[in-house]
């Protein structure tokens, strides 16, 4: 949990965010009906969504910079 914790890979990171937000997607038929809990759903969502993008540019950085490694 603290400073013991496995350093988290970026595939890792993308497949945990990618299953919170096809849990969230599906909360759609079995959640709450309120419009305000569907809202923050989707907000919710596209946050993922955009954390979801960033993991991947992460991880296409990192590939680069071990490409780069191994070329030198």
């Amino acid at each position: 949990m603290g400073d013991d914790a496995e350093p988290v890979t970026p595939a890792a990171r993308i497949a945990a965010i990618t299953a919170r937000t096809r849990q969230l997607i599906l909360m759609r038929e079995t959640g709450p009906k309120r419009p305000a809990w569907h809202r923050a759903r989707v907000q919710l969502i596209w946050r993922l969504h955009d954390a979801l993008r960033q993991a991947h540019h992460e991880e296409r950085e990192a590939q680069d910079r071990s490409v780069r490694r191994e070329g030198a």
